[in-house]
Protein backbone atom coordinates (compact mmCIF):
# COMPACT_ATOMS: atom_id res chain seq x y z
CA UNK A 1 0.00 0.00 0.00
CA UNK A 2 1.28 3.58 -1.07
CA UNK A 3 0.79 6.22 1.42
CA UNK A 4 0.04 9.48 0.18
CA UNK A 5 2.65 12.09 0.24
CA UNK A 6 0.53 14.54 3.33
CA UNK A 7 0.33 11.46 5.75
CA UNK A 8 4.13 10.80 5.01
CA UNK A 9 4.70 13.82 5.25
CA UNK A 10 2.73 13.98 9.06
CA UNK A 11 4.57 10.58 9.67
CA UNK A 12 7.91 12.22 9.67
CA UNK A 13 7.21 15.57 11.75
CA UNK A 14 5.87 12.87 14.39
CA UNK A 15 8.53 10.85 14.37
CA UNK A 16 10.88 13.82 14.54
CA UNK A 17 9.17 15.68 17.76
CA UNK A 18 8.94 12.11 18.96
CA UNK A 19 13.13 12.24 18.16
CA UNK A 20 13.57 15.55 19.73
CA UNK A 21 11.82 14.76 22.71
CA UNK A 22 13.55 11.90 23.71
CA UNK A 23 17.14 14.08 22.79
CA UNK A 24 15.83 17.25 25.27
CA UNK A 25 17.33 16.78 28.92
CA UNK A 26 14.76 16.53 31.36
CA UNK A 27 14.29 19.76 33.67
CA UNK A 28 15.05 19.25 37.28
CA UNK A 29 11.83 18.76 38.93
CA UNK A 30 12.86 20.73 42.04
CA UNK A 31 13.95 24.15 42.93
CA UNK A 32 16.97 24.65 44.52
CA UNK A 33 18.91 27.49 46.14
CA UNK A 34 22.51 26.70 46.89
CA UNK A 35 25.21 29.33 48.31
CA UNK A 36 28.99 28.80 47.83
CA UNK A 37 31.48 30.95 50.25
CA UNK A 38 35.06 30.74 49.55
CA UNK A 39 37.72 31.83 52.62
CA UNK A 40 41.24 30.77 51.87
CA UNK A 41 41.19 27.30 52.41
CA UNK A 42 37.70 26.20 52.73
CA UNK A 43 34.08 26.48 51.15
CA UNK A 44 31.56 26.89 52.88
CA UNK A 45 28.13 25.76 51.21
CA UNK A 46 24.46 26.03 51.85
CA UNK A 47 21.56 24.77 49.47
CA UNK A 48 17.85 24.50 50.52
CA UNK A 49 14.58 22.79 47.88
CA UNK A 50 11.13 23.21 49.10
CA UNK A 51 10.12 19.53 47.77
CA UNK A 52 7.01 17.72 47.08
CA UNK A 53 7.00 14.67 49.48
CA UNK A 54 6.05 13.10 52.71
CA UNK A 55 9.04 13.14 55.42
CA UNK A 56 9.45 9.34 55.38
CA UNK A 57 10.09 9.25 51.59
CA UNK A 58 12.20 11.97 51.50
CA UNK A 59 14.00 10.47 55.03
CA UNK A 60 14.39 6.99 53.26
CA UNK A 61 15.61 8.64 49.84
CA UNK A 62 18.24 10.49 52.17
CA UNK A 63 19.25 7.28 53.62
CA UNK A 64 19.76 4.86 51.09
CA UNK A 65 23.56 5.43 50.34
CA UNK A 66 23.90 2.44 48.12
CA UNK A 67 21.41 3.77 45.81
CA UNK A 68 23.34 7.08 45.45
CA UNK A 69 24.48 6.05 42.49
CA UNK A 70 21.51 5.94 40.31
CA UNK A 71 20.84 9.52 40.59
CA UNK A 72 23.64 11.20 41.60
CA UNK A 73 25.75 12.77 38.65
CA UNK A 74 29.77 11.49 38.24
CA UNK A 75 29.34 8.96 41.41
CA UNK A 76 30.77 5.54 39.95
CA UNK A 77 30.69 3.57 43.67
CA UNK A 78 28.57 4.39 47.05
CA UNK A 79 28.39 1.55 49.66
CA UNK A 80 27.32 1.30 53.40
CA UNK A 81 31.17 -0.53 54.83
CA UNK A 82 29.59 -0.46 58.61
CA UNK A 83 26.45 0.11 60.36
CA UNK A 84 26.56 0.65 64.20
CA UNK A 85 23.03 1.63 65.68
CA UNK A 86 22.72 5.11 64.16
CA UNK A 87 26.58 5.55 62.99
CA UNK A 88 26.96 4.78 59.84
CA UNK A 89 30.05 4.44 57.20
CA UNK A 90 29.84 5.27 53.92
CA UNK A 91 32.70 4.76 51.11
CA UNK A 92 31.97 6.69 47.78
CA UNK A 93 33.99 6.89 45.12
CA UNK A 94 33.56 9.34 42.00
CA UNK A 95 34.47 12.41 40.17
CA UNK A 96 34.23 16.13 40.72
CA UNK A 97 33.24 17.83 37.48
CA UNK A 98 35.28 21.24 36.06
CA UNK A 99 34.24 22.01 33.11
CA UNK A 100 35.97 19.62 31.08
CA UNK A 101 38.24 18.13 33.44
CA UNK A 102 36.82 14.93 35.54
CA UNK A 103 38.83 15.27 39.30
CA UNK A 104 38.80 12.11 40.93
CA UNK A 105 37.59 11.47 44.60
CA UNK A 106 37.36 8.90 47.38
CA UNK A 107 36.10 9.94 50.45
CA UNK A 108 34.72 7.68 53.21
CA UNK A 109 32.64 8.85 55.76
CA UNK A 110 30.89 8.68 59.01
CA UNK A 111 27.76 9.29 59.04
CA UNK A 112 25.17 9.74 62.74
CA UNK A 113 21.42 9.32 61.46
CA UNK A 114 19.00 11.04 63.66
CA UNK A 115 15.99 10.18 62.99
CA UNK A 116 13.35 11.19 61.44
CA UNK A 117 14.95 13.95 60.24
CA UNK A 118 19.04 15.03 60.29
CA UNK A 119 22.06 13.07 59.10
CA UNK A 120 25.40 14.28 60.08
CA UNK A 121 28.62 13.68 58.31
CA UNK A 122 32.35 13.89 58.74
CA UNK A 123 34.83 12.93 56.27
CA UNK A 124 37.35 9.97 57.56
CA UNK A 125 39.40 9.12 55.30
CA UNK A 126 40.00 10.26 50.90
CA UNK A 127 40.84 13.32 48.65
CA UNK A 128 39.74 16.05 51.11
CA UNK A 129 41.42 16.99 54.20
CA UNK A 130 38.02 17.73 56.05
CA UNK A 131 34.41 17.97 54.71
CA UNK A 132 31.58 17.75 57.44
CA UNK A 133 28.00 18.27 56.46
CA UNK A 134 24.56 18.15 57.79
CA UNK A 135 21.16 17.42 55.98
CA UNK A 136 17.74 18.54 57.65
CA UNK A 137 13.96 18.03 57.11
CA UNK A 138 11.87 20.50 57.84
CA UNK A 139 7.98 19.98 57.44
CA UNK A 140 6.68 22.79 55.55
CA UNK A 141 2.81 23.59 53.94
CA UNK A 142 3.85 22.00 50.34
CA UNK A 143 5.80 18.79 51.70
CA UNK A 144 9.40 19.11 53.20
CA UNK A 145 12.11 21.56 52.99
CA UNK A 146 15.68 19.68 52.46
CA UNK A 147 18.47 22.07 53.95
CA UNK A 148 21.92 21.29 53.26
CA UNK A 149 24.92 22.73 54.75
CA UNK A 150 28.92 21.52 54.28
CA UNK A 151 32.36 22.68 54.73
CA UNK A 152 35.20 21.20 52.86
CA UNK A 153 39.01 21.72 52.95
CA UNK A 154 40.72 20.25 50.00
CA UNK A 155 43.68 18.12 50.75
CA UNK A 156 46.56 19.78 48.75
CA UNK A 157 47.35 23.40 48.55
CA UNK A 158 48.82 23.82 45.50
CA UNK A 159 45.86 22.37 43.72
CA UNK A 160 43.47 24.03 45.81
CA UNK A 161 42.00 26.00 43.28
CA UNK A 162 41.03 23.43 40.87
CA UNK A 163 39.74 21.12 43.93
CA UNK A 164 37.69 24.47 45.23
CA UNK A 165 36.44 24.94 41.65
CA UNK A 166 35.36 21.20 41.22
CA UNK A 167 33.31 21.44 44.39
CA UNK A 168 31.84 24.34 43.69
CA UNK A 169 30.98 23.08 40.72
CA UNK A 170 29.53 19.22 41.80
CA UNK A 171 28.04 19.69 45.26
CA UNK A 172 25.33 22.37 43.56
CA UNK A 173 25.17 19.01 41.05
CA UNK A 174 24.62 16.34 43.11
CA UNK A 175 22.30 18.33 45.91
CA UNK A 176 20.09 18.89 42.97
CA UNK A 177 20.00 15.06 41.61
CA UNK A 178 19.00 14.31 45.41
CA UNK A 179 16.24 17.27 45.69
CA UNK A 180 14.94 15.38 41.99
CA UNK A 181 14.75 11.90 43.03
CA UNK A 182 13.35 12.93 46.60
CA UNK A 183 10.37 14.46 44.30
CA UNK A 184 10.16 11.58 42.08
CA UNK A 185 9.86 9.18 44.81
CA UNK A 186 7.41 11.24 46.37
CA UNK A 187 5.24 11.63 43.22
CA UNK A 188 5.27 7.69 42.92
CA UNK A 189 4.48 7.37 46.53
CA UNK A 190 1.26 10.17 45.93
CA UNK A 191 0.14 7.85 43.09
CA UNK A 192 0.27 4.63 45.37
CA UNK A 193 -1.89 6.12 48.08
CA UNK A 194 -4.22 7.61 45.39
CA UNK A 195 -4.18 3.94 43.73
CA UNK A 196 -4.87 2.41 47.16
CA UNK A 197 -7.62 4.39 48.21
CA UNK A 198 -10.02 3.50 45.51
Amino acid sequence: MKLSEATTTRMGIALALVLALAAAPSAPAATVTVNVARTADTIDIRASAVLKADAATAWRVLTDYDRYVEFIPDLRLSHVVARRGAIVTVEQFGDASLWFLKVPVHITFEITEIAPNRIQSRAVAGSVRALTSCYALTLVAPGIRLDYVGRVTPRFERFGRIEQAAVEQSIPRQFQALADEIERQGAIARSYSVEGAR
